[in-house]
């Protein structure tokens, strides 16, 4: 059975700002979503980030829990054909951990081939200090009992690895919150907010699941010269050149480029305009810094009749030091 019996972490997102609150002071627990946020994204559903979450590990605050979900939208339980993981993509986490906009450790994930819809594939893991190690992923099937999980643990580096089918933890009603969005552009700075109440806080995501990338490491490993304070941001990326071979094989070459990434809640989703959307998937954490998309940010937030205090709060959290997640390792969880 594709669905999962992992958790809920819920993120209850009914309007975009109460979605970005939650970004503006360091937290214990930081959560991120990105549900098909561009034109190309929409074509390309390997790449898709979903969410992306950083917490302690709630068994041991020395250890952090990093996941990264992509391929939203997959029917629980009936198309676990769907459940393979793209082998031309590397499932980045990007660690910031000078205090600046700069990533400067990164936790790649690299699958195998995906062989069938019963076949598990092989994870190569890359830790920061140049370490690594290989974990198995955990298969799906139609059975009405979920799979028991397949976890990986490394006691040579003291990480933990799992990637498998789960159901999409997100919690939002899309048509309402676009429906909300729509409204301040039509009429900037007077939104129709009734509109996120409008079908009672149906959610979208219920019955759907995503695939999860997860990685548990020390958060020794993660900390760097801003001390306690982390920076987390996920990307996927491809092979600058993809070619199709006779044997009907996609075969990537080149520079590894970004297709999407993922920081803040529903920043690109909510507030980057649709005609530059590929361009900021595109983008960087330091471009954000260097004000690329400022000014669209702003005018977004202004559309959503966003008091000036407040914009200064949020640019501070998506453009200043770039669009990424805080996570504070001092804050037990």
């Amino acid at each position: 059975m594709i669905r999962s019996r992992i958790k809920k972490i819920a993120l209850v997102a009914l309007a975009l700002m109460a979605a970005l609150a939650i970004q503006l002071t360091p937290l214990t627990r930081t959560s991120a979503s990105d549900h098909i946020d561009s034109p190309s994204i929409t074509q390309d559903r390997g790449s898709d980030l979903t969410d992306t979450y950083a917490f302690l590990d709630p068994n041991d605050n020395s250890k952090v829990v990093l996941i990264m979900s992509t391929q939203g939208f997959v029917v629980s339980g009936e198309h676990f054909g769907m459940a393979i993981f793209d082998h031309n993509i590397r499932y980045r986490f990007e660690i910031e951990n000078t205090g600046d906009a700069k990533p400067d450790e990164f936790v790649d994930v690299i699958y195998s081939k995906g062989l069938g819809r019963t076949m598990n594939q092989t994870a190569t893991i890359e830790l920061p200090g140049d370490k690594k190690f290989t974990a198995p992923t955990t298969p799906s099937d139609q059975e009405y009992k979920a799979p028991e999980f397949v976890v990986t643990n490394n006691e040579e580096n003291g990480a933990a690895f799992y990637a498998g089918v789960a159901d999409d933890p997100f919690f939002l009603d899309d048509t309402g919150a676009n429906r909300f969005v729509a409204s301040s552009i039509m009429n900037p700075g007077r939104p129709n907010k009734s509109l996120l109440g409008e079908r009672g806080g149906r959610d979208t995501y219920a019955g759907f699941n995503t695939l999860i990338t997860a990685v548990s490491v020390p958060a020794s490993m993660l900390r760097g010269k801003a001390g306690n304070v982390i920076g987390i941001n996920a990307v996927t990326q491809r092979r600058e050149t993809q070619r199709i071979n006779d044997k009907g094989e996609v075969k990537g070459s080149g520079d590894w480029v970004t297709v999407d990434r993922d920081g803040g809640p529903l920043v690109n989703n909510g507030l980057i305009p649709p005609p530059r959307k590929d361009e900021y998937n595109a983008a960087s954490t330091e471009d954000d810094a260097k004000g690329l998309f400022q000014a669209d940010i702003v005018k977004s937030l202004k559309g959503l009749a966003t008091d000036d205090a407040h914009i200064a709060m949020l640019a501070k959290v998506a453009v200043e030091k770039g669009d990424i997640l805080r996570l504070d390792l001092t804050v037990p969880n």
